[in-house]
């Protein structure tokens, strides 16, 4: 009986969990976060409720800084379609900009 329980609350969750998930909106939104040297804008473009593209249109960082972090982050988010993704070691604050600045995009997408 204890099983059958068990069973039917990890059910529930799961379930619960493809439910609660939130569809996004087709488009292009663009957000901003503040960078190491400067802010960092982004386009976010959804198509079928999915992260297609990720283009950074305005920086001030440090090219090569800069370069490393969307040159490894933006594919890797693109894959996972969503934004929470391991960070560039040597680049923390240009690579947790980039995060909040998709995040800000995607709560776009979902309003």
């Amino acid at each position: 009986m204890k099983k059958l329980i068990v069973v039917c609350l990890l059910f529930v969750f799961v379930l619960g969990g493809v439910f609660a998930q939130q569809r996004l909106r087709n488009g292009t939104f663009n957000a901003t976060a503040e960078g190491y040297i400067g802010p960092i804008t982004v386009a976010v473009t959804i198509a079928r409720n999915r992260i297609s593209r990720i283009e950074v249109t305005k920086h001030e960082e440090t090219p090569a800084f800069a370069m490393m972090v969307f040159d490894t982050m933006i594919p890797a988010m693109v894959r996972a379609n969503r934004a929470e993704v391991d960070t560039v070691s040597g680049a923390t604050v240009t690579s947790k900009a980039l995060i909040e600045a998709v995040q800000d995009a995607l709560r776009q997408a979902r309003q």
